[in-house]
């Protein structure tokens, strides 16, 4: 079977941060990344939708310093082959391969555009790290 898949659109839908937050007392070691995404297939258009967001997130309180979201479209053709949507309307795979590239293009891009936001701020010094695929595959088992 011969795969065709192409990007068709991508747009930052969010970013947001706290500039009432009082950053001179920032300790690094407190301050964490929190990542994640939704994958969404649109059957009749032959498309999926990857929604990828990060959020900077400090102390115990968890305090929302910065977040970011972008979206991604793509083209996937033979959709129907691929995917399998399920009565729950959740979905399956046998080739997650396709879906792995589509995933690893939405964070890539969520952290250029987030290093991007975060130039010139208190917290241009931090960003999102290169995740492995197995932490979404493990965290995305329902």
């Amino acid at each position: 079977m011969e795969i065709k898949y192409r990007l068709e659109s991508i747009a930052e839908t969010e970013f947001k941060m706290d500039y009432d937050f009082d950053y001179s007392g920032l300790i690094p070691e407190n301050l964490k990344v929190q990542v994640g995404h939704d994958i969404k297939p649109i059957m009749d258009k032959d498309q999926i939708v990857v929604k990828a967001k990060a959020s900077l997130v400090y102390g115990d309180e968890e305090v929302e310093l910065a977040t970011n979201t972008v979206s991604m479209r793509f083209g996937l053709s033979p959709i129907k082959e691929i995917i399998i949507l399920k009565d729950d309307g959740t979905f399956s795979t046998q080739n997650t391969l396709v879906l792995d590239t589509f995933l690893v293009a939405a964070v890539g891009a969520l952290r250029g555009v987030m290093m991007k936001n975060l130039k010139g701020t208190p917290l241009e010094a931090y960003f999102l790290p290169l995740i492995p695929m197995e932490h979404f595959r493990a965290n995305n088992k329902k």
